[in-house]
């Protein structure tokens, strides 16, 4: 396995574009449900966002870079001071941000699914389909995103492959 000093740019590129347009998909979707949906996802989503740079980028190799997921290093280096390394998924603070990540991300596909059984339009179906896609993309690039990742040479990241021995 080959892990990346620095993520190629066209990697990183991709997945800056791909976050807000995730969050702006799935904020759509959740729309017809009210208001409350929307508002709540968003305010989920930015604690979640601001708990992974506050607690899994400043203990990730990547503190200070553009990791393959984003710019998130950067970001979390202008806001937070660096921790420790080998505390990348076994910190509580840690493991509370991933719960936070699972719970915030079925949130617009289940209410996708919830507004196109209240009111099926053609659009709310095409916005849900939409976000599948998106989702599904997301998938399909994480192996490849995560097997060129020094947290996975490590052994530390639980979404990376696990190194052959």
């Amino acid at each position: 396995m080959e892990c990346y000093e620095k993520y190629p740019d066209s990697t990183v590129a991709f997945n800056l574009l791909s976050v807000p347009a995730g969050l702006a998909i799935g904020l759509i979707v959740l729309a017809p449900l009210g208001t409350w949906a929307w508002v709540g996802y968003l305010a989920l989503w930015l604690l979640t966002m601001a708990s992974v740079l506050a607690f899994a980028c400043t203990r990730c190799y990547y503190y200070g870079k553009a990791c393959g997921a984003a710019p998130f290093g950067k970001l979390a280096a202008l806001l937070f001071k660096k921790r420790a390394e080998e505390e990348f998924g076994v910190a509580t603070s840690h493991k509370a941000t991933s719960i936070l990540l699972l719970v915030s991300f079925p949130l617009p596909i289940l209410g996708g699914i919830a507004s196109l059984i209240v009111g099926f339009s053609l659009y709310r179906l095409f916005l849900f389909l939409v976000l599948i896609g998106l989702t599904a993309i997301g998938f399909v690039r994480r192996p490849r995103l995560c097997s060129h990742c020094k947290q996975a040479e490590s052994g530390r990241c639980m979404m990376a492959p696990r190194k052959k021995e």
